[in-house]
C-alpha cells in the first residue's frame, strides 16, 4: 500500500466516523463531550473582580497559611484592579495629595482608602443613590474568609501550584503578566505557589494567584538577559515578596526551559498558544469593514451545524491534491 493511499483511507475513515457520530444521541463523542479545562463559564456579577470565570481544585500544599496581613494585601490588590471603582481611588488620591506630603501619599492611601471607601458606599446606601449596589457594598466591606487550593482552571487553561507541579513531568505553574513600569513596560515572570479564594458577603468571591515572582527589572544586572531573541530569567532572584498576589484572570501560562549556556539558576521563558483558546480582537464600531471583521472573528466548526441540514444531500468532498491519486466522491 502506498503512503498516499493510507493517508486517504485514514482520512475517509475519520470523516465518516465523525459524520456518523453526529446522529448518535446521548453518546459521548470527541466533539460533544465537555472540555477538560472547564472554568465554570460566564458569571452574572457586574463587578469585574467578582465576574471571573475560574474554578479551583485540590488541597493546598503542606505548610501553606494565610494570615490577616495576607488578606489585607490581597484585598488591596483587588481594590486597585477593580475597574468599576477607579473613580473612588482617584478621588481619594486627590484628597491625600492635599493632606499629606507627596512621599506619603501612596502609604496614606493604602492605609485609609478601605475604610473611606466603605463609608462612601454607606452614604450612597442611606441616600438611596442609583449608583449603590449590593456588590459594591460587599466589595467595600472586605473579605470575611480565605480558602487555599493547589490548582485552578481559568480561561480554559489549567494552572497548578509549584509544590504539586514540580512532581510532574509537565509544567502548569509558570505565570506571565504584562506590566507597566514608570518609564517602560516590564513583563512579570514567576511561578504559581497557591490559589487563593477570597470570600465576601453574600457568597461573592475573588480568585487570586499567589506567585513567586522572579526579578525581571532590565535595570538590574543578573536578573534577565536576551540571547538570540530568547529571554532568560534568573530564578534565584525574586522581588515583590510582600505583594505576591494577582487576579487569576491576569495570568497567562508559560513554560520554563533550562538555559545550559547561562548555567544553573537561569531559565528560558517559552510562551505558547493553548489548544482551543483564541485571542479574538474586539470590533471597532467606527470602521467601514465591520462585516469583514465579523467574518474573521467567527471561529465555527462544521460539527456545530445542525445535523438535519446534511440529510438527503450529495456532497462532493475535495480530495488531497496528490499526483497519481484519483478524486474520491463521497455520497452522504
Amino acid at each position: 500500500v502506498k503512503p498516499e493511499e493510507s493517508i486517504i483511507e485514514a482520512w475517509v475513515q475519520y470523516e465518516s466516523l465523525t459524520f456518523y457520530g453526529m446522529y448518535l444521541k446521548d453518546v459521548e463523542m470527541a466533539f460533544n463531550r465537555p472540555q477538560r479545562n472547564i472554568d465554570g463559564g460566564m458569571r452574572k456579577e457586574k463587578l469585574s473582580v467578582f465576574a471571573q470565570s475560574a474554578r479551583h481544585f485540590g488541597d493546598p500544599g503542606q505548610g501553606e497559611s494565610f494570615s490577616r496581613n495576607d488578606m489585607e494585601v490581597a484585598h488591596w490588590f483587588v481594590l486597585n484592579n477593580c475597574d468599576e471603582i477607579m473613580a473612588y481611588l482617584d478621588e481619594h488620591e486627590e484628597m491625600m495629595k492635599q493632606e499629606h506630603p507627596s512621599h506619603l501619599v501612596a502609604q496614606k492611601q493604602h492605609e485609609l482608602f478601605p475604610q473611606w471607601f466603605l463609608d462612601s458606599v454607606n452614604k450612597l446606601k442611606s441616600s438611596n443613590s442609583p449608583t449603590y449596589s449590593d456588590e459594591l457594598y460587599n466589595l467595600a466591606f472586605g473579605p470575611i474568609l480565605a480558602e487555599l487550593f493547589s490548582g485552578c482552571y481559568i480561561n480554559g487553561v489549567k494552572f497548578l501550584g509549584a509544590v504539586r507541579d514540580d512532581k510532574l513531568c509537565t509544567q502548569n505553574s509558570g505565570v506571565h503578566v504584562p506590566g507597566e513600569g514608570e518609564s517602560t513596560n516590564i513583563d512579570f515572570y514567576g511561578k504559581l505557589t497557591t490559589v487563593v479564594q477570597l470570600l465576601y458577603k453574600d457568597r461573592y468571591q475573588v480568585i487570586m494567584f499567589k506567585c513567586r515572582w522572579f526579578d525581571s527589572s532590565p535595570n538590574r544586572p543578573g536578573s534577565v538577559k536576551i540571547d538570540h531573541g530568547l529571554l532568560s530569567v534568573n530564578i534565584n532572584r525574586t522581588w515583590y515578596d510582600d505583594d505576591p498576589y494577582i487576579l487569576a484572570n491576569m495570568a497567562t501560562q508559560i513554560v520554563y526551559l533550562d538555559d545550559p549556556k547561562a548555567g544553573s539558576g537561569w531559565k528560558v521563558v517559552q510562551k505558547m498558544d493553548h489548544r482551543n483558546v483564541y485571542a479574538i480582537p474586539e470590533l471597532d464600531g467606527n470602521t467601514d469593514n465591520d462585516v469583514d471583521n465579523v467574518a474573521d472573528q467567527r471561529l465555527e466548526s462544521s460539527m456545530e451545524n445542525d445535523a438535519e441540514t446534511f440529510r438527503d444531500t450529495h456532497v462532493i468532498q475535495e480530495p488531497f491534491q496528490i499526483q497519481g491519486v484519483s478524486s474520491i466522491e463521497i455520497p452522504i
